[in-house]
């Protein structure tokens, strides 16, 4: 019934006729299984060791400039339900997608594997990377992310590298050999929005997340992650 909700989105209602059982007896049993599930699953989204990493290593980050890539990061928002609270709405609304949402960071691996999610309010992608993400970078990792990731020298500071598309510093055309960097690092960067899309084959974070259920997404997000 759990995974079932997860994956169909379900209502309460639905799923209390399927399994002869009250709506509050759904409520009640998903919200139990979801801290059982994430609990059992966090396992599977870790932050693989640089043996296994570089024993696992696809042959197309086998080149020079990207030996050390550990992480491929990107951001996605979920929608909720529009908290009744105006406190709670104004920390979720988001202008961008005229809707409230709780924005996603999430990092994965070069083989496609997530091993790393957080989650906040209404926050720019690098404030939530700079409060959530560098705790798990060791010496020498190397991050590949979107060109709004400006956290270059944050990861400097950590002997770690940033790879981002080139910027236009004001040019009217970007050179021969931005136009390559560009296209290089866009082929990398595909395996985390395909991943995100593999995350939202769970309709329950696809479509519009029930504000009941704000204070499991962690849960909720960890257990798709994982499966």
């Amino acid at each position: 019934m759990a995974l079932m909700k997860l994956r169909l989105g379900s209502t309460n209602a639905d799923l209390a006729q399927r399994f002869g059982a009250s709506p509050t007896t759904i409520s009640h049993a998903f919200t139990t299984w979801v801290k059982v599930l994430a609990r059992e699953l966090a396992c599977l989204v870790y932050n693989p060791s640089i043996a296994v990493f570089k024993k696992t290593l696809p042959e197309k980050f086998q080149k020079p400039g990207y030996y050390n890539l550990r992480h491929i990061n990107d951001c996605t928002e979920i929608f909720i339900e529009t908290p009744s609270d105006p406190t709670i709405k104004a920390a979720t609304w988001s202008d961008y997608k005229h809707h409230s949402t709780t924005k996603l960071l999430v990092s994965i691996t070069p083989t496609g594997h997530f091993n790393f999610l957080a989650w906040g309010g209404r926050t720019s992608d690098v404030h939530l990377t700079r409060e959530s993400f560098y705790d798990i970078l060791e010496r020498r990792d190397e991050v590949m992310a979107d060109r709004g990731f400006t956290i270059t020298e944050d990861l400097l500071i950590r002997n770690c590298r940033l790879h981002i598309p080139p910027g236009k510093r004001g040019q009217e055309q970007f050179t021969k050999a931005e136009v390559a960097k560009t296209k290089e690092i866009a082929n990398l960067r595909i395996y985390v929005e395909q991943a995100i899309r593999r995350l939202r084959t769970f309709r329950l974070i696809e479509h519009e997340l029930p504000i009941s259920l704000l204070g499991n997404i962690d849960d909720i997000v960890l257990i798709c992650a994982a499966l």
